[in-house]
């Protein structure tokens, strides 16, 4: 039944990102390489032609994976296939630490990561992961796409990269074994696995759970076993480690969120003649906004998928995220000494 649900799930978050896709597509090509005799010269058989290895780790179901399928569409129609991306998905080329520092080396061209593998590199980017940032989605997109997303995204530079997009991965939610979670009390004790990040440590520690850091594949097993009683992750990535099969309650507590950050290394982004870097760019903004839809739909479904595997999913009430938001202000004001107050004032903190 559960791969029967998620073939269910990846089918209809390939069609809408297709049908995302559609609206304008044709307009673009048209623009980029129909009819006139300049635009059939410039992309002529003897124009020099590229290719884009672009890595991931996401299982192809996921909305961010279904970004990056976009992203290739768009590139290849705008480029009129002078650009070709090779989509090296689902940890094909190591893990996410393993994919940066590649593109940021030049192994490969781009790829896609969590936001928080760049504070390995740049501090300020801590502030994406901090506790209660962003209300809910229209103010993770107004800050990202904002004052905030340039700010950070301009920092890359230095480690050689061009950031492409911020995609949607979802709000963080805490799954567990052993009884809903209503309030703080609720989350007393548990211990709830978390990602190798002293910042996550730190905000399950001030929300009252036992963090214990534990890299994604080994956190299936450990529900099973016991070694940990939950896990802090966003709903689509509950459906992508399968938890739903071994956890029985799921609250959407949404103190952070998941932006996914594609890149591109910059010196190969900077090799490329103008207006293939502009279908670089165009291609990007256009898969974000496809993304961004199809990872609210995404969503939806994972909720359908969760709750036919039989797992209670609430949403935090407004007094419990009162509570957490509270517990939380010692997290952020630990971060304002690390982070530059400019990236704190465009969060609005």
């Amino acid at each position: 039944m559960m791969k029967k649900n998620l073939a269910i799930l990846m089918c209809c978050v390939l069609v809408l990102s297709m049908l995302a896709g559609c609206g304008g597509g044709g307009q673009q090509q048209a623009a980029a390489g129909g009819g006139g005799t300049d635009a059939g010269s410039s992309a002529g058989a003897d124009a020099e032609t590229y290719t884009i290895r672009f890595a991931h780790i996401e299982n192809e179901f996921t909305a961010a994976a279904q970004g990056c399928q976009l992203f290739k569409k768009h590139v290849e129609e705008l480029s009129n296939g002078r650009i070709v991306v090779d989509i090296l998905g689902a940890g094909a080329l190591g893990g996410e630490r393993e994919i940066v520092e590649s593109v940021t080396m030049a192994n490969i061209e781009a790829g896609m990561a969590m936001s928080s593998l760049f504070s390995t590199y740049l501090p300020n980017w801590e502030i994406f992961d901090l506790p209660f940032v962003f209300k809910d989605r229209d103010d993770w997109a107004a800050k990202v796409d904002g004052e905030l997303g340039q700010m950070l995204a301009a920092e890359t530079a230095s480690i050689n990269m061009k950031v492409l997009s911020y995609f949607d991965g979802g709000f963080r939610s805490i799954s567990n074994t052993k009884r809903p979670v209503a309030s703080m009390a609720d989350l007393s004790g548990l211990k709830v696995r978390v990602g190798e990040s002293t910042l996550l440590i730190n905000t399950q520690q001030a929300l009252g759970s036992n963090p214990i850091p534990m890299s994604f594949g080994e956190i299936y097993t450990a529900l099973q076993q016991g070694t940990i009683d939950g896990v802090d992750t966003s709903i689509i990535y509950v459906i992508d480690g399968n938890f739903q099969e071994v956890a029985e309650y799921c609250t959407e507590t949404n103190h952070s969120a998941l932006q996914m950050v594609t890149f591109i290394n910059q010196d190969f982004y900077n090799s490329l003649p103008a207006d293939l870097q502009e279908a670089v760019d165009t291609a990007a903004a256009k898969a974000t906004v496809e993304q961004r839809v199809a990872a609210v739909e995404a969503d939806l479904m994972a909720i359908e998928v969760m709750e036919e595997a039989g797992m209670q999913v609430d949403q935090a009430s407004a007094a419990f995220s009162a509570e957490m938001i509270e517990a939380a202000k010692p997290v952020v004001d630990g971060y304002r000494d690390k982070i530059d107050a400019s990236v704190f004032e465009a969060a609005g903190l």
